[in-house]
């Protein structure tokens, strides 16, 4: 693929890596480990012992384990070994406090089974057993997000590798509990489905991209798919995939990062939570962990597995944006992570493509540029220098140099890639595409489908539709062909359409917590209102608020979206007939007591009583956040 002289240049920049490494590194007779820098605050670092693979020991394994497959130099292996025999005694391994795949204890299992797989030495592998087994928990159901890089599902794909190697039926159990988890954690957007919507992530919405974001998760289920041959699990990779086209923003060319932080906060009118107000400050992000150059690593996959001509054009549009921005290079940055070099994975999905091979020299020669100028590959970070990381540093560099003297990047630390199985897995038929559908479609309609299982109705062949629209069209089919007044059942599935489409618009926690923050201090706002300001205010319903009027039992019911989720609250007639008269418009307080008192209390003797009454339930539902005054 490469020149004679550009191979030349990657092996003498690689010897450079690694002479510099070696000057780093700490060592005994029994030992060996790499300082990792961390910041005290924002202008000072220091340095401690990290096991990670993101900027830790684990990732300079994995460097030193890619230059013994280069090179078959035992001396590789020796050093490794006293890397290894150091952390496995480690406080941070044997009472660990991280537990995810690239930054935490998933990353210590998933170094010993690579070694494992390049020598064939046992203790590896029981090393990798023998830590999963002990931590089931906490690699497992405690960990918060659902991301590839800090969350379950790139443990998903430890033990899945796990398993490959030691057949242990409680590492497929753990598989088990986890792909259950991921389908029930799964929630419905207006395209597609997405996770990662509590309190862990600060963001627009679920985020997109390779590291954090949907594409590192539909990767992820893509590789599942492959290795238990479960068309299920390509089915729910592609509506992850269908959620991400959402935060594709054409005149960038490139997936939005949907991370917010104060800065983005502190802009006007960013309560309101409208992606054009951030969205200037999305679209710049091109690398392995965010914006288009990862995002490819999954629809490279998609298209390998589906053949479908959508994925194929995204790839197409992902080179354009990788080859544009590596002409233009207007970013000091290079690492795997966050630089250039990151594109290079999805680069060499293209290898084949004419004038591949200059690109990517191109962007090695960048990179060595940059090396040369601060001797690091990174000028955002003041302690580039001291960081010898994978994902963060020089032997990310390395680790890329060495896959491309080989010209295969088939399996690598930033795409794993799971082996053939060597027998057929019996999942049981769990995740089946039907399957996976009931379990997402059902759980927002389980008033409606309780009632139709109560007349023995059917609905098992309606799970064959594509999406949760389509099966909300042929329920409702299903419900009109009914026999016999079932008014019941229609309004169960009224009302749950409307919770869906809520359900839909909800942004994650991170919007509400927000939001709430705006709503209180209008509500404070409008407390201290004189009676007579009080009166011309504009008062609306809050737009995560929708009145939905009376249930199957007559009560009436106001459906709301908060931090959590989406709820129904049953409400007093009074409540009801203040959010009836503001569906759909804005009007001023006196206008709103005007309207009621007319309409409901005739005796002019009631009517100023009633006034005071409606103003102090106003008030009341301004504090509650369900009313807010138009600014």
């Amino acid at each position: 693929m490469f020149t004679a002289a550009q191979i030349e240049v990657f092996t003498n920049h690689l010897h450079e890596i690694k002479n510099d490494l070696h000057l780093n590194k700490r060592e005994t007779a029994d030992e060996a480990w790499w300082p990792t820098p961390y910041y005290i605050n924002a202008d000072e670092y220091a340095f401690q012992e990290s096991y990670d693979i993101f900027n830790g020991n684990c990732g300079i394994a994995l460097f030193f384990l890619e230059l013994y497959r280069f090179d078959q130099s035992k001396a590789h292996i020796s050093l490794i070994d006293k890397m290894m025999r150091r952390m496995m005694k480690s406080e941070a391994v044997l009472k660990p406090k991280f537990f995810a795949f690239y930054t935490g204890l998933g990353g210590v299992i998933y170094t010993n089974l690579k070694i494992y797989e390049a020598t064939g030495i046992q203790k590896y592998l029981d090393n990798a057993l023998l830590l999963t087994l002990s931590n089931q928990t906490q690699l497992s159901t405690e960990l918060l997000k659902a991301d590839l890089l800090s969350g379950y599902t790139g443990n998903l794909l430890v033990f899945t590798l796990l398993y490959h190697h030691s057949q242990n039926e409680e590492i497929l159990r753990l598989i088990h509990l986890l792909v259950d988890r991921l389908i029930q954690e799964a929630r419905v957007s207006e395209m597609g489905v997405k996770w990662d919507y509590h309190q862990s992530k600060k963001a627009y919405d679920s985020m997109t991209g390779f590291s954090h974001g949907a594409s590192g998760i539909a990767y992820c289920l893509m590789e599942l798919s492959m290795y238990f041959g479960e068309p299920g699990l390509l089915y729910l990779a592609e509506e992850a995939l269908a959620y991400e086209m959402q935060y594709y923003h054409a005149p960038a060319n490139n997936w939005l990062d949907l991370r917010i932080g104060n800065y983005e906060l502190s802009k006007p009118g960013a309560h309101l939570w409208q992606l054009e107000t951030f969205i200037s400050d999305m679209a710049g992000a091109n690398a392995w962990a965010h914006g288009a150059a990862g995002v490819g690593l999954s629809r490279n996959l998609a298209f390998a597995l589906t053949q479908k001509e959508i994925y194929s054009k995204q790839c197409n549009r992902i080179l354009e944006k990788c080859l544009s921005d590596l002409q233009n290079k207007t970013r000091p940055d290079f690492t795997l992570v966050s630089g250039y070099t990151g594109m290079i994975p999805f680069l060499m999905c293209n290898k084949d493509r004419e004038g591949m091979a200059d690109h990517i020299y191109d962007a090695i020669e960048g990179a060595i540029k940059q090396y040369r100028k601060t001797n690091s590959y990174s000028e955002y970070l003041s302690c580039g220098a001291d960081d010898d990381g994978l994902f963060s540093g020089k032997a990310g560099v390395g680790y890329v140099l060495l896959q491309l003297i080989a010209g295969d990047q088939s399996d690598s630390v930033a795409k794993p890639a799971l082996p053939k199985p060597a027998k057929i897995i019996n999942l049981e038929g769990r995740f089946s595409m039907v399957d996976i559908k009931r379990k997402i479609f059902s759980s927002y309609f389980k008033r409606t489908i309780g009632k139709l299982d109560l007349l023995s109705v059917s609905i098992g062949a309606l799970y064959e539709v594509k999406n949760i629209d389509e099966f909300s069209d042929v329920l409702s089919v299903k419900i009109s062909q009914i026999e016999g007044a079932h008014e019941a059942i229609t309004q169960s599935f009224r009302l749950e359409s409307e919770l869906l489409k809520l359900w839909k618009l909800h942004k994650g926690y991170f919007s509400y917590q927000q939001q709430n923050i705006y709503l209180k201090k209008n509500a404070e706002s409008a407390s201290q209102k004189s009676d007579s300001d009080f009166m011309v205010l504009n008062l609306k319903l809050n737009d995560h608020v929708k009145y939905f009027g009376e249930d199957e039992n007559g009560n009436k019911l106001l459906l709301y979206s908060h931090e959590s989720g989406v709820e129904e609250i049953k409400i007093g007639i009074f409540s009801a007939i203040i959010f009836e008269s503001l569906v759909n418009r804005k009007m001023k307080t006196s206008q709103l007591i005007d309207e009621i008192t007319q309409e409901y209390f005739k005796q002019a003797t009631e009517k100023e009583q009633i006034s005071q009454k409606i103003v102090l339930q106003i008030r009341q539902l301004l504090k509650s956040g369900f009313l807010c005054v138009e600014e």
